[in-house]
């Protein structure tokens, strides 16, 4: 057993301390970059300025680590009684999901000057396709359900980037990689990656790309339910 497992602060109190408000950029992630295809992981980061992170991982061990500013301040194993943390973790997880999704909300419902009907007439099907993408996306998060075998790969990145300073909701699950831009004449550009067969980052096009200006608030329903599907299958358990 390593001293971290008695040294420092209980995590029950590090974890409810653990906040998103305020933060200007948030990052959540499951199995993301595993160095052992074996292990499991998820992982919170919010900076706010301070850069504060929770990573649980699962191995031949179970273990919580907290860090400030990338420096480790607690290390702890999960102990056999587990459900208090878990329950603990999950928390912070929905509650920073929640603060990148709820941030949005004003610049969703603040209108774009000078949309004309051919806006909408092109954002209808963009709506379209984009309910169709999400929803093969869904069902294979649904197959979670029967197979504990799969492992999820998602992340959802939220705020403004540290390296580019642009507002952005970037969604990463399976082979699709969702950047949404709100950019600063209120309206919402999308594009879509489809990584298959290549791995994140690497393709170089996007399959679907659309500026928003009239049917904001429909198009980020059908983020945030994504969002909310990912977050139930990623839940510690």
């Amino acid at each position: 057993m390593s001293i971290f497992d008695f040294l420092g602060k209980d995590p029950r109190t590090l974890f409810l301390a653990f906040s998103p408000a305020h933060s200007n950029w948030r990052v959540v992630s499951w199995n993301f970059d595993l160095k052992n295809p074996k292990e499991r992981q998820w992982a919170l980061e919010v900076h706010k300025p301070e850069q504060e992170s929770i990573e649980w991982s699962r191995g031949a061990v179970e273990s919580v680590q907290f860090f400030k500013n990338k420096k480790l301040i607690r290390k702890r194993r999960i102990p056999a009684e587990k459900k208090e943390f878990q329950e603990l973790m999950n928390l912070c997880i929905h509650s920073t999901l929640k603060q990148s999704l709820e941030s949005n909300h004003e610049f969703l419902l603040t209108p774009v000057s000078g949309a004309m009907t051919a806006d909408y007439q092109n954002e209808a099907k963009a709506l379209l396709w984009i309910q169709a993408s999400f929803g093969t996306l869904t069902r294979s998060l649904d197959q979670f359900k029967d197979r504990p075998d799969l492992i999820l790969t998602a992340a959802v990145f939220s705020g403004i980037e540290p390296d580019s300073g642009l507002h952005v909701l970037r969604i990463m699950a399976f082979n699709m990689d969702i950047f949404c831009y709100f950019q600063s004449d209120l309206s919402l550009r999308i594009a879509v990656f489809d990584d298959k067969n290549l791995g994140h980052g690497n393709a170089k096009s996007a399959s679907f790309q659309q500026i928003i200006k009239v049917t904001k608030p429909q198009i980020y329903d059908e983020i945030v339910k994504l969002v909310h599907r990912i977050a139930m299958v990623g839940e510690i358990r």
